[in-house]
């Protein structure tokens, strides 16, 4: 795997669409204007080819503007990626509600651009502005080259877990500042890995991976390592386990007292500091006012799993009706992609950041969480972290007073603030704030299971000799939605 630096820049006009029911609403630079019929939102589409095409959020509502037959939806892992009116060509993605809230969208849409104009990125998808921003910062080519077979079983997504479903009170939620990006500035990664002595120490510091067995004590309260079930979801186990695993997790897992036996140990070959510049690039994103700030952070958080990606699982989503309530799904087929032989930088981020939720967050508060997702957690507010603890980046901070919290299921819950007794704040993985509401007032509906993640689904955790437990488990997850 090549990353090119960015050399050339092709400007690209852009609009953000807002659709309704046979009407749609666009803003440009040229100004807003709502288009209502089928025949003037169609020829309204027309003159935005060759435009970056946005929404706010909820790609699916664009069938409802012209025929629904007119549209395809592209998914992956059943996401939502892209919106294809057919006829036109036009190509849309999705701003992932980063916009919310916004008294003015375009205005900040556009302060967020700017910004990414400065560094040659023309307006793309989030994706791809991200992929664009780290080329960005290259002075460089830089290969990647690590064998796949290997290092693909390294890679997990963010833990997610709660103690059990309930109403809680006199709650604090902390989280980790700008968890992922400065987990990926912290130090070097290993461009490429080399097989060594199974002696060798599993430095932390390093970016190495090893297969091995590890033995997780049952009396630990929380085990370290996931474990992969599916290829959608993981659990952290007790007990025997084999696997693999980066050299961070497991010299944590050490730290808390599992026993390690290495089968097959592997460290960097090349290492490289490849994100330090890109973070500074970043921090210039976060730092822009209200909204404009939100854009840029998904913007830095979408770069890491860039290195993940793979060509399975994309489907092709069309409608044989004009109302869209005949949808048929086409696989589309699979190919091979060379972000395959980055995937062992992606397995290193996460596996820095669960490290660090794991000894400072989870086993670093003086009393037990009620919730974890991925660089944050939720604990009484009378609890205290132990250490590192702070406003920089990277540390510890205190980031949402919670005076009464509904939870649901690993990132799903509602919660009201002390200073705001009237409102409900919504917290929903990948939903909007209305999207999060319709939810809770839909369903009652509950689960240990973290069903609604946007990476690995993480069943509760569970001792690796419990097939009964596990298999009930998964069959919960299938009722979900989960595969």
């Amino acid at each position: 795997m090549k990353i090119e630096p960015l050399r050339s820049y092709k400007p690209r006009d852009f609009a953000l669409l807002t659709p309704g029911h046979k009407c749609l609403y666009i803003e440009t630079k040229w100004g807003k204007q709502r288009f209502s019929g089928v025949r003037d939102v169609s020829n309204a589409l027309l003159k935005l080819k060759g435009f970056t095409c946005y929404v706010p959020a909820g790609l699916e509502r664009l069938k409802q503007t012209t025929k629904a037959r007119e549209w395809v939806l592209t998914t992956w892992k059943h996401k939502a990626v892209k919106m294809t009116h057919v006829p036109t060509g036009v190509v849309v993605t999705s701003l992932r509600g980063t916009l919310e809230g916004s008294d003015d969208p375009f205005r900040d849409l556009n302060k967020t651009l700017e910004w990414l104009r400065g560094y040659g990125i023309p307006p793309a998808s989030i994706s791809s502005m991200a992929w664009k921003l780290l080329r960005a910062s290259l002075g460089s080519e830089v290969s990647v080259a690590a064998d796949p077979d290997i290092t693909r079983a390294s890679f997990f997504g963010g833990r997610q877990e709660i103690s059990k479903p309930g109403t809680y009170e006199g709650m604090r939620a902390w989280d980790i500042k700008a968890a992922y990006p400065t987990a990926m500035a912290a130090r070097e990664f290993a461009l490429s890995l080399r097989k060594v002595d199974n002696s060798t120490e599993l430095d932390p510091t390093q970016a190495g991976l090893a297969r091995a067995t590890v033995y997780v004590p049952r009396d630990l309260p929380y085990p370290p390592l996931p474990v992969r079930i599916t290829d959608e979801a993981i659990q952290f186990q007790w007990g025997e386990l084999e696997g693999t695993w980066t050299w961070v997790e497991l010299a944590a897992a050490k730290s808390l007292g599992c026993e390690v036996t290495v089968l097959e140990n592997y460290a960097p070959a090349r290492t490289l500091d490849l994100f330090t510049s890109w973070w500074d690039m970043g921090q210039e994103g976060r730092n822009l006012s209200g909204a404009s700030a939100n854009m840029a952070k998904a913007i830095v958080n979408s770069t890491w799993g860039q290195f993940a990606m793979n060509g399975t699982n994309k489907q092709e989503i069309a409608w044989s009706d004009d109302k869209g309530e005949e949808p048929y799904e086409t696989a589309l087929p699979n190919r091979g992609m060379p972000h395959r032989y980055g995937v062992h930088i992606a397995s290193e981020v996460t596996a820095r950041v669960r490290t660090q939720t794991l000894l400072e967050g989870i086993y670093g508060m003086t009393t037990r969480p009620v919730h974890i997702d991925t660089d944050g957690i939720i604990v009484s507010n009378d609890t205290r972290a132990l250490k590192n603890v702070g406003e920089e980046y990277g540390q510890w901070r205190i980031k949402e007073d919670i005076r009464i919290m509904e939870l649901r299921a690993p990132q799903l819950y509602r919660y009201i603030r002390p200073d705001n007794p009237e409102r409900w704040y919504y917290v929903a993985s990948g939903l909007t704030y209305e999207a999060a509401r319709h939810v809770f007032e839909r369903s009652n509906e509950q689960s240990e299971i973290s069903y609604l993640s946007l990476n690995d689904v993480v069943l509760p955790s569970g001792d690796s000799d419990n097939e009964v437990f596990l298999e009930l488990l998964l069959q919960e997850a299938r009722s979900l939605g989960v595969n």
